[in-house]
């Protein structure tokens, strides 16, 4: 599947079409609603007022002419109908343009028109300015005819989508035309009711696009709000039903590992066994990609309802014969109850997707039910994206800087960047409490460039704090990395500052494994410019030697997993030494991170080769201003206290890395 960016101009895009096609079941419901009028129009009725009633704002036009031959021979043409009746009679002669749509085509002016030069006795109250559009006419004994609409001066001219619809009224104004002269006669009516008959197939077939999804053939996400908003008026007090927000569980995976024709396949297999389970009066809809909808209605006791979405769910974990692969699957589940938990669409397919979205941080594939509690918890969330947002809106985010330490000297050799919000009331937020939702919101790439810019901004006086050699590293999410644009962003943005060799990019283990396009794209970027490359949180995730290999990283930074009370911990030694002798064999600089106690850091320099960590123990993070605004020196950041313990290693340490040895 796509990343995320992709997926919001392939809905975009799907949107965009939906939109188109529902336009054009609204003009063909026009057009029928035109017809059914001509064939029950009266002798002594004009057929071409209902023309004009939709012609005029369906053009957004303010004038309508019909003009017509006295006979085949006849250069001189009579306007017949218009919706300014005073103009009905003049006579008028054909210029050039009229003369295209006296042979057959439909056609527009962007500017204006002289159409006050072709006529030759009325007064035609319009000018030059104002664009036109020209219809052809047809009617009895083939003579010509044509069809003019007229906008008002400075409005835009007619485009190509007005002009296809025009071929349609020019079919019908035709038959307008037909049924004047015919009389309605038997054959023309015939003529006339096998045109509606083709338009409202038409039509069908327009609506059921516009309204069903084409792969699974199940109601689309406009068209089941509009089924149940119409069961909500239908509803008296005392009934209930059941809204269920489906939302595949790891669909990504599917696509990823199986490629879309399997991804697809399992959408439609999804949807046919959730069919074999519902009821005939229940709605199954798909909204989204993996994200489906149900309604069962009604319902009388809510144990009912627990045992059906259970059964469903328990369906969905079966495995799926697909293209020749078994695939298994799960989805979680949310439900909302009418009326407890809303009496609109909107509010319960918002409350299912609440209690769907817990469940899934929960336990993948289970149901859940929504409560007053999940209510107040969208409701909290809610007013946090409102306040990121202002927040963003008002770079209210900061930068702060933790130290890495040499820790076998004491020095401070560079320091890790880390994200803050300050909220108004001048309360730091840690990026735990905000990061997922920025990340929902998609303003993490923007607030990770603020965050570079203060940086940047702040390296003249971090220089001459700390010296122009310091390593700064900066943390990208496994979304961003795999994100091209972001990427070309943010290193362009390092380049253009010239200090590309003090900078190193922190990725996770997943970023580096899934991303295709960050190995095939990125990381060449990186290289040509000097940046450097670590692994975060190493050991949490998927690491293969084949991996180190491939990407030859800077840093392993070594997770606080395996460094809390490692000194009790003869597992977490063995691990430890493993992770040592995969940085000697690969040349990596290696990082603990998380130390926060004395005797954490006595382990590490009795026992390992590690030369460089970070933690609590040593400094906390802090804003640069805090930083660099004091006349201590820059090696004062580590207590003396930890620079004396530092000092009474015991045994000297074993060889490591030649790249490390400057930081002994």
């Amino acid at each position: 599947m796509a990343d995320s960016e992709e997926l919001r101009e392939t809905i975009a895009l799907m949107k965009r079409e939906l939109d188109t096609l529902r336009q054009d079941a609204v003009h063909s419901r026009t057009l029928l609603d035109a017809l059914d009028s001509l064939l029950t129009v009266g002798d002594k009725d004009d057929p071409f007022a209902s023309v004009f009633e939709v012609l005029l704002p369906m053009f957004d036009a303010i004038l309508v002419i019909v003009l017509a031959h006295a006979d085949s021979d006849d250069q001189v043409m009579k306007c017949i109908a218009a919706s300014d009746t005073t103009l009905v009679g003049s006579l008028w002669q054909p210029d050039a343009r009229l003369q295209k749509a006296l042979n057959g085509r439909v056609v527009a002016t962007l500017g204006g028109h002289d159409l006050g030069a072709c006529m030759i006795s009325g007064d035609l109250h319009a000018n030059q300015e104002q664009p036109a559009l020209y219809l052809p006419l047809t009617h009895q004994h083939n003579r010509r005819g044509l069809l003019l609409l007229l906008r008002k001066s400075g409005l835009p001219g007619f485009d190509r989508s007005h002009m296809a619809l025009a071929h349609k009224f020019s079919l019908l104004a035709s038959h307008a035309l037909a049924a004047r002269s015919a009389q309605h006669s038997e054959v023309e009516s015939q003529r006339l009711k096998q045109l509606t008959d083709q338009l409202t197939d038409s039509q069908r077939a327009l609506a059921y696009r516009a309204n069903h999804d084409q792969l699974t053939g199940l109601p689309n996400r406009a068209y089941i709000q509009e089924l149940v908003a119409e069961r909500l008026t239908q509803k008296r007090p005392g009934d209930k039903f059941a809204l269920a927000f489906i939302d595949l569980d790891d669909f990504k995976r599917v696509n990823d590992v199986y490629g879309h024709t399997t991804g697809d396949a399992l959408l439609r297999g999804i949807a046919d066994r959730v069919r074999t389970q519902i009821r005939g009066d229940d709605i199954l809809g798909r909204i989204s990609g993996d994200e489906f909808v149900l309604v069962l209605d009604p319902f009388d006791e809510k144990n009912k309802i627990v045992s059906m979405i259970e059964r469903i769910s328990d369906l969905l974990k079966q495995p799926f014969d697909l293209n020749g692969v078994q695939v298994k699957a799960s989805g979680s589940i949310g439900v909302a109850l009418y009326p407890a938990h809303g009496r609109d669409y909107e509010t319960l397919r918002r409350n299912a997707d609440t209690a769907m979205y817990r469940t899934k941080l929960t336990a993948k594939g289970t149901v859940g039910f929504f409560n007053r509690a999940l209510g107040r918890s969208m409701s909290e969330r809610l007013r946090l994206e409102q306040q990121l947002r202002a927040a963003f809106n008002a770079r209210m985010f900061r930068c702060a800087l933790q130290a890495k330490v040499a820790i076998r000297s004491g020095r401070v050799f560079g320091f890790e960047t880390l994200l803050r919000w300050v909220d108004a009331d001048g309360n730091v937020r840690l990026p735990g409490t905000f990061l997922p939702i920025a990340s929902d919101l998609g303003l993490l790439d923007g607030i990770a460039l603020l965050q570079l810019e203060e940086l940047l901004s702040a390296l003249p006086r971090l220089d001459q704090r700390f010296g122009e050699n310091m390593l700064y590293s900066f943390n990208v999410s496994a979304a961003q990395a795999s994100r091209p644009g972001f990427m070309k962003a943010l290193i362009g943005r390092i380049t253009q500052s010239g200090r590309g060799r003090n900078f190193t990019l922190e990725l996770t283990e997943e970023s580096l494994l899934r991303a295709d396009n960050f190995r095939n794209h990125i990381l060449p970027l990186l290289r040509d410019t000097g940046i450097g490359i670590a692994i975060d949180d190493f050991g949490t995730g998927y690491s293969s030697l084949s991996m180190l290999a491939e990407l030859t990283v800077d840093e392993i930074k070594i997770d606080r997993s395996f460094i809390t009370h490692i000194q009790s911990r003869p597992h977490q030694q063995s691990i430890l030494h493993a992770i040592e002798s995969l940085g000697r064999t690969f040349g990596i600089r290696l990082i603990a991170e998380g130390i926060e106690t004395k005797d954490e850091l006595a382990w590490l320099l009795d026992n390992s080769g590690l030369l460089a960590a970070q933690g609590f123990f040593f400094h906390r993070p802090a804003f640069i201003a805090d930083l660099v605004d004091t006349d201590q020196p820059g090696d004062a950041l580590v207590p003396p206290a930890i620079r004396q313990a530092i000092g009474r290693q015991r045994t000297p340490p074993p060889r490591n890395i030649q790249l490390d040895q400057n930081l002994l």
